[in-house]
Order: C-alpha cells, then structure tokens, then sequence
C-alpha cells in the first residue's frame, strides 16, 4: 500500500506543480481555461464555481438499463464557495498525469475549430503563446530548486573534514587497494603535478580514466613512488554521467554541516544545476544509444522507486521527486513528442513561415 500511495503522492505533486504553471500563466494572459484536472479521465470529482456555490460532482460505476456505465453518482452544492469561476477543477480516477484544457488550443483533445475570440490561444501573439506553454516546465524547475532547498534545510550537507592530502579510507579489491596504498599515506604528486589538497589531487586522479600513472605519496616520513592502473566511473559527482574519470578507490573522512537560510537557497540552486546537468548528460546517452532500454524508467519502475523513498524516509523520497520532476521538465520541453515543447516548435515554425500551419497539418503534427 505504501508504494501506491507514494506513487500518488510523488506523481501527484509533480503534475499538479506543472499544471498550476500552464493555468497561472493562460490566466495571466487572458486565456480561459475551461478544465483544470490532477489524473486522467474518466472523471472521477468534478469541481465547479457558481454563483450558488461549489458544486461537487462525484462519478462511479453505476447500472443504467442493465448496463454498467460510468456516470455522476453524487452530487452536491457548498454554499459558502460562491464565486462562480469558468474552470472546472478535476480529480481524474487514473493518477498518471494530468492536463489543463485552454480554450482554443490544438493539443490532444484534438479541438479543430477556433472562433477568433479574446480568452482562446489561438488569438495570443508567439511570445504569449511560448510563455503559456513553457510555464509547466518553468514551475517544474522551481519545484525543483524549492524541494533541494527543503533537503538543505533538513539535513544539511557534509564536507570533508581536512582536506589535506591523506587518504583516510580505502576501498577494498579497487586500484589504490590492489596498488598497496595505504591509509595514512599522503600524496606528494600525480603524474608529475604536485597536490597540496585533497582536491587538486582527486581532479589529477579523475583526468586519467583506465590509464597507468606514476603516484609519489609520503608514507611514514619516506617519499614512495608507485605506478597505478587506474579504474574508472561515470562522472556522477558533476553530473556528467556520460562521460567517464579516473577511479583510485579512496576517500577522506565526511562531517555533517548545518545550513542556515541562505545556506539552504545555495544549496538548492546549486544541486537544481546538478540535476539539470545530469538530465541533460542522460538524455544524450540515450540519443546516442549508449542506454538499453531495459535502463530506461518505466511507470512501473518510478511507484517501485516512489515506494522504496518513501520507507527509508522524508529525505530519500523528496530527492527522488525533485529528480522525477527535473524528468518531467525536460521530457516536456522536447519537440518530439508533442508535448510543451512540440507545441513551442510548432510556434516558432509559424513564425517562421510568417503564416500559421493548417489544423490538418497540425493535427498529422
């Protein structure tokens, strides 16, 4: 039960984020919006604003001339809601997705009719347009960066203790192991280049990926010199995972650190560029066909994931979601397929040609 209800929540979430950018930035520009839905038809609660109040719909199974169709099974008026609005809000029964339905739009409802008035898209100028379209992703970011601020805060972060040259741990079976460094010994140089920090020498390490190098360290008060065939990972720790590092197997001892406020936002923006970079890096793995497709997420794999998050705490669960959200940003600014960023293209192409393309062409599109 855990992992649908985290699935729900974290799909949940996301797409509410993305959708409230879509709907904020259509009002904000005089587009009408007709429906504003959390989860996918059929329709499960309806939600809508009258001069009478808020009426609330509610559908279900339900047998009609021997027949089990799906139909309004309840419904019911709260007077005190009564500011009548033109927005139908919706609790769809699928939790997949979500969508806001503006009107005079060519989207997936396949309308093909426009009639030219004010509050439809069609009737905005390119960069009103763009600007609706790119509002979900542009809040997507912004769930992002406010989730990592929210870990910051929480957990705070950790840094190395003294980030002198010593090696404090060593891993097992790996080259600096096979290598017979020691902990406690201290590098002097790698590769001919002198380190005086644990981070001048982690970047010579990283530039010689499956390489053999020449390592001089102080062990004890005696200058040793070693050569070692270096492994090699992704470059996870920028986010650059198709690229690859050099891997000696080693690491220094971590202490926790507190963040305030300001601290928070730092850290938020600078783990949001992280994620931002990995997308990226990913997505071009994929293009390249660097990735089966049995490593690729599947619907399945996000709930699985959602719900192991959620049993190892508050922290895990919301790192997955700002990554699932940073997912969903970029999947949507993609021309292909035709989501946010396929209706961008289409955009800048009429604008382009100086003429729009005809609802035939749009729909085949």
């Amino acid at each position: 039960m855990i992992y649908i209800l985290a699935f729900i929540v974290l799909i949940g979430v996301i797409v509410f984020v993305h959708e409230l950018g879509h709907y904020i930035a259509a009002r904000s520009v005089g587009v009408g919006v007709e429906r504003f839905s959390i989860g996918m038809p059929p329709n499960f609660v309806d939600f809508t604003k009258t001069n009478k109040g808020l009426i609330v719909d509610i559908y279900f199974f339900a047998i009609e001339s021997k027949k089990i169709k799906w139909k309004k099974v309840y419904s019911t008026t709260l007077s005190y809601f009564n500011n009548p609005s033109e927005t139908i809000f919706t609790i769809g029964l699928l939790p997949l997705g979500g969508y806001v339905k503006m009107k005079g739009i060519l989207d997936e409802s396949m309308d093909s009719e426009f009639k030219g008035e004010k509050d439809e898209l069609e009737s905005k100028n390119s960069l009103q347009k763009i600007w609706v379209m790119s509002a979900g992703v542009i809040m997507n970011l912004i769930l992002t960066f406010f989730v990592f601020t929210l870990i910051g805060n929480l957990q705070g972060d950790t840094k190395i203790e003294n980030p002198n040259t010593t090696i404090d741990y060593i891993v097992p079976d790996q080259p600096a192991y096979n290598a017979g460094l020691q902990v406690g010994d201290s590098f002097i140089a790698i590769e001919g280049a002198n380190v005086d920090s644990w981070y001048e020498a982690v970047g010579q390490i990283e530039k010689y990926p499956n390489e053999t190098i020449t390592i001089s360290f102080n062990r004890q008060g005696e200058t040793l010199n070693e050569q070692v065939t270096l492994g090699a990972r992704p470059d996870l720790t920028s986010g650059r995972v198709d690229r690859e590092v050099g891997a000696l197997g080693i690491s220094k001892n971590q202490v926790p650190v507190e963040l305030n406020f300001t601290e928070s936002l730092v850290y938020g923006l600078n783990e949001t560029k992280w994620a931002m970079t990995l997308m990226t890096s990913s997505l071009k793995m994929i293009f390249q066909g660097n990735v089966s497709r049995d490593e690729v997420g599947s619907v399945i794999m996000i709930g699985d994931m959602a719900g192991q998050a959620a049993q190892a705490g508050l922290v895990p669960f919301l790192f997955l979601m700002a990554l699932i959200s940073v997912n969903l940003a970029y999947i949507n600014i993609l021309p292909i397929p035709g989501l946010d960023g396929g209706h961008i293209a289409l955009i800048l192409v009429e604008s382009l040609l100086g003429r729009k393309l005809s609802v035939k062409t749009r729909i085949r599109i």
